[in-house]
Parts: C-alpha cells; sequence; structure tokens
C-alpha cells in the first residue's frame, strides 16, 4: 500500500506491505509543525504491524493492531539528527454503513516526544458493493501533543473502491479553521 497525507501542519508518506495475514512491515516519512510555527518535526520510521485480534460480526468487522519500531528525527529542537523509537495502537469498526476509529502514535527521540491521537466516525449514506465507489461522511478529531494545546475537529469526506480511497476535509476550530485535509491510499 502507498499512503500520502496532507494539511497545512502536518504531512507524511508511507509504504507498506503485508507479510501475512497479521504481520506488516513499513517504511515512512511524517513532519508536523507546531501551531505557532516555533517546532518543524521531521520523522523517517520504519516499522512493523502486527493484527493482535480481529473479530467478525454479523455486520460487521472489528481490529486491533499494534506498531512500532526504530525511528530517526530532524527538528529545530535537536542539535542533529537524532534516533529513538515510534510505537503504537490503532482500532476500528466497521460495517457497510459505519466506520469509527481511534489510534495513538509515540515518537520519543532524545528531548523530542510526540504523541498524535486521532479518531474517526464515518457514515455512509448508502451500502456499497466492493466494486462501487463507496461514499462516507463523518468528523475526524486529531491532537498533537507538544505541538498543539487544541484538538483539530476536521469534517470529511471519503471514497474508495477495491484499490483506492481518498478523504478530504477541511478543519473547522479557530487554530485550523479552513485547513484542508487530503489523505490518499492506493492498495496493490
Amino acid at each position: 500500500m502507498l499512503m500520502g497525507m496532507y494539511s497545512p501542519d502536518a504531512q507524511s508518506f508511507d509504504v507498506m506491505h503485508g507479510l501475512s495475514r497479521n504481520v506488516s512491515v513499513a517504511a515512512g516519512w511524517h513532519r508536523y509543525k507546531s501551531d505557532d510555527g516555533s517546532k518543524d518535526r521531521r520523522f523517517t520510521t520504519v516499522q512493523a504491524a502486527y493484527l493482535l485480534n480481529r473479530s467478525y460480526y454479523a455486520d460487521g468487522v472489528s481490529n486491533l493492531y499494534v506498531f512500532g519500531g526504530p525511528v530517526s528525527a530532524r527538528s529545530d529542537e535537536l542539535a542533529d539528527d537524532k534516533t529513538g523509537i515510534q510505537a503504537g495502537a490503532w482500532g476500528d469498526y466497521e460495517t457497510r454503513r459505519i466506520y469509527v476509529r481511534a489510534s495513538v502514535q509515540r515518537h520519543d527521540v532524545d528531548i523530542v516526544e510526540q504523541t498524535v491521537t486521532t479518531a474517526q466516525a464515518l457514515w455512509a449514506p448508502y451500502a456499497a458493493d466492493y466494486e462501487d465507489v463507496a461514499t462516507w461522511f463523518g468528523v475526524q478529531l486529531q491532537r498533537r501533543t507538544h505541538l498543539s494545546e487544541h484538538t483539530q475537529v476536521t469534517p470529511m469526506v471519503r471514497f474508495f473502491q477495491r484499490t483506492w480511497w481518498v478523504d478530504a476535509g477541511a478543519s473547522v476550530n479557530d487554530q485550523h479553521r479552513g485547513d484542508i485535509y487530503l489523505n490518499i491510499m492506493l492498495l496493490f
């Protein structure tokens, strides 16, 4: 999978590959800026992810993943590049009409400590088949510790079909009002 995300104060690019049903590996680049522009953090990551649990229900599925690995950081706060560790967890529940997820990712590199916490809730007005374009509407909440004292609130729309996925939205809270959010995934 290839995934790229853009907003004015956060950008990322990841390449991921599933080794088995339960294990995947990834390499990525992530950049985060503080609300006031005083901090600019860049992380290069290598990680492994493990599917802890997948539960099937009559109308949906839930997943729980843990992930982590080494990270290299470059920041205005560091004298030079430093290495450290990053880790996190991701849980989701999905039906053909409802999607909810919560995730947390922690970077710990020398004096740079950062946690990104994200929650999404989406609703589909119709139940799309696999070969159809699925449309979802919802909201994403995101908090970036040590970079912002505010939770970013982003109403969004999601479209996906088989091998591609696009999220788009614009933040509405005072500190990020009008900031666009774009996330694109390509599965292969």
